[in-house]
């Protein structure tokens, strides 16, 4: 991330403020105080006031989760500082390598995590459910919007017929489509009977650490309320792509979870509704047509074949998930 002269003097700023050497580096989208011990994240914040007021508060209550950051609170006792219109959060820097789920042993870690932030996240949430509403996803009214996004990101790619993306994406969105309606109207019929909790959302590789074999969670901006099996899926969909959709892959991720953070009744017709949705292909549609991120052609390119390929595989994978409840 690429950050200019008046962003740097604010940083400085923010550091100072927190009585910490203005001495950093850079590391991705953190900077880092390498003079102190434990060394101390600066984060700039990309959320609004209250996300960023409740990553707080669940920072805050580190010492009943271990596996989060412990919160570094302002002078005045705030969880984040306010400067010249931006937030910053600062916390202590967990130690640790970057996960990898090629390996066994950290896609067991990531699983254990989850169960055991659920636990803590599924309490605060309980302590005040209505502090956290605002964060509530919900499918019935969500993936309406999102399919609603893919009509429109089919109209603008059959203006562009001539790019070679438009053609890939036309070429399979009537197969995405039917999958998104078809779980559309499943959907209204599944009861989620089981409370729900903050989620993680978000268990890609880079937002997991791993320290002496226990994973970390650091980055929480895309949090939200739901079901517990909307963390599953999306670690699961992660496992998934890495093995392109593989059944072996399937009956190993589930075995893991079954082992360490086991199935309710009923979940695993939910996980095959959540992994149903195509979150993937709604997503880089929206961010190609809609948001237009000038990406390079051969990122977009990378993008496809990692998150979009392997249909029929995906299609045998469902299969099999309906057919085990």
């Amino acid at each position: 991330m690429a950050v200019g002269n008046k962003q740097l003097h604010e940083i400085e700023s923010v550091f100072d403020s927190y009585h910490i050497s203005p001495h950093y580096r850079q590391f991705g989208s953190v900077f880092l105080a390498p003079s102190r011990k434990p060394l101390f994240v600066l984060k700039p914040l990309k959320v609004g006031t209250v996300r960023a007021y409740l990553t707080g508060e669940l920072l805050s209550q580190q010492e009943r989760c271990p596996i989060i950051p412990h919160i570094v609170k302002t002078a005045t006792g705030a969880y984040y500082r306010w400067q010249h219109g931006n937030r910053y959060l600062v916390t202590e820097k967990i130690p640790g390598r970057v996960a990898d789920y090629h390996s066994d042993k950290d896609f067991k870690a990531a699983i254990i995590a989850m169960s055991s932030f659920h636990r803590f996240a599924g309490q605060v949430l309980q302590s005040n459910p209505k502090r956290w509403a605002i964060l509530q996803f919900c499918p019935k009214s969500q993936w309406p919007k999102r399919i609603k996004e893919m009509e429109i990101c089919r109209e603008r790619a059959i203006r562009f017929q001539d790019d070679p993306f438009s053609r890939k994406y036309l070429k399979m969105w009537h197969c995405f489509y039917e999958l998104a309606f078809r779980v559309l109207q499943t959907l209204p019929c599944e009861s989620l009977s089981a409370a729900p909790t903050i989620c993680y959302h978000d268990w890609a590789f880079h937002n997991v650490l791993i320290k002496n074999g226990q994973a970390h969670l650091i980055d929480f901006d895309d949090m939200i309320v739901d079901h517990s099996i909307h963390d599953r899926v999306n670690l699961i969909s992660r496992y998934l792509r890495l093995h392109q959709w593989a059944t072996s892959a399937l009956l190993k991720a589930l075995w893991n979870f079954d082992r360490y953070y086991q199935w309710q009744k009923g979940e695993l017709k939910l996980l095959g509704l959540y992994l149903s949705f195509p979150y993937e292909y709604w997503m880089l549609g929206r961010q190609y047509y809609i948001e237009k991120q000038p990406w390079s052609r051969s990122f977009y390119q990378d993008q496809w074949q990692r998150k979009i390929g392997f249909f029929e595989e995906r299609l045998k994978i469902l299969d099999l998930i309906e057919s085990m409840e």
